[in-house]
């Protein structure tokens, strides 16, 4: 053997143990888990549930920190900042995974910064008004807004998120003109839906359904192909005559990028393991969600799909933060 292959061979060897002497001992201290949006709303109690799960498949405490606002934004960027541990990971959603990047310019670059881990889970939304609101049906609404250009508005978590596209989808399927007001988060934008101060917002359902079922908020369409079974006298967006509207949030976990891949390894066995969990799923079906585990490369051409559905209707109109 020559000495540079003597000397390769040897750093090899050196090396190989300490990281699978680190994937071995990880995590020997609690996790981080950053948060894009507010407590209360449906990604911060989806991501409490996963979390729980994951520290019990770890053995280890993880912490919740939410970094709200920018439709997610500013916690993407925080969480790119973060050491490349494994200590640290971060949820994704279809506003501050997919759609932001292709808004604005991002203090952060989802295929550079960021390591996939897995998707998690989707979940179609619920379109509701306010109790007072004069529309029964998501065809009232539309017939209205037809005819008072502009009147009527919606709500959103923020520009890029689902709610937000949903809304500029339905302008462009139904040729009206609703406008759009961003809060910081979903739960804002609904409190002023059960308040009467808008008009409408496509929501995730675990927030919507106690306000349903106390009367205080009526569901006018479900954006999935298939109606939910706690939504079962709501119809979809297909039988409304709007199938262009089927659409579906998502929520996914990624580590910051340069993470040992041992390490990576281990977190992704310990999400598969958590993601499993039978309790788990049925929580995840209780907040309308579908719980999975894919691979990173799954991951991937996940976000890569979606990128070209909600890419299309972006740049169609003009739509920026």
């Amino acid at each position: 053997m020559t000495r540079r292959g003597f000397l390769a061979a040897a750093l090899l060897a050196a090396a190989s143990p300490r990281w699978a002497g680190a994937a071995d001992a990880y995590p020997s201290r609690p996790l981080k888990f950053v948060v894009n949006f507010p407590p209360g709303g449906a990604a911060d109690t989806m991501a409490r549930i996963f979390g729980q799960k994951l520290g019990e498949t770890f053995g280890q405490a993880i912490i919740v920190e939410n970094h709200a606002g920018a439709g997610g934004a500013i916690g993407m960027v925080y969480a790119a900042r973060q050491p490349p541990d494994g200590y640290t990971f971060t949820m994704g959603t279809l506003g501050s995974a997919i759609t932001q990047p292709l808004i604005s310019q991002m203090a952060y670059d989802m295929n550079k910064d960021f390591m996939p881990v897995s998707l998690i889970a989707t979940g179609p939304a619920v379109v509701v008004v306010g109790a007072a609101s004069p529309y029964k049906t998501l065809q009232e609404l539309v017939a209205a807004a037809r005819a008072y250009p502009g009147k009527l508005n919606y709500g959103s978590g923020g520009i890029g998120t689902f709610a937000h596209l949903w809304g500029a989808m339905l302008n462009d399927a139904a040729h009206v003109k609703i406008t759009h007001v961003p809060y910081k988060g979903g739960a804002q934008a609904l409190n002023d839906v059960l308040a009467n101060r808008l008009d409408l917002i496509a929501v995730d359902p675990p927030a919507a359904l106690p306000h349903i079922r106390s009367g205080n908020l009526r569901a006018l369409a479900y954006t999935g192909a298939q109606r939910n079974a706690h939504l079962a006298n709501v119809p979809t967006v297909v039988e409304a005559g709007y199938k262009e509207l089927v659409g579906a949030n998502c929520w996914s976990i990624w580590l910051p990028a340069g993470v040992p891949a041992p390490v990576a390894a281990r977190f992704r066995q310990a999400l598969v393991t958590a993601m499993d969990d039978p309790v788990l799923k049925q929580k995840f079906s209780d907040l309308g969600a579908d719980a999975m585990h894919t691979t990173p490369d799954g991951l991937r051409q996940y976000v890569a799909a979606e990128t070209a559905k909600y890419g299309r209707i972006i740049k169609e109109q003009g739509i920026k933060a």
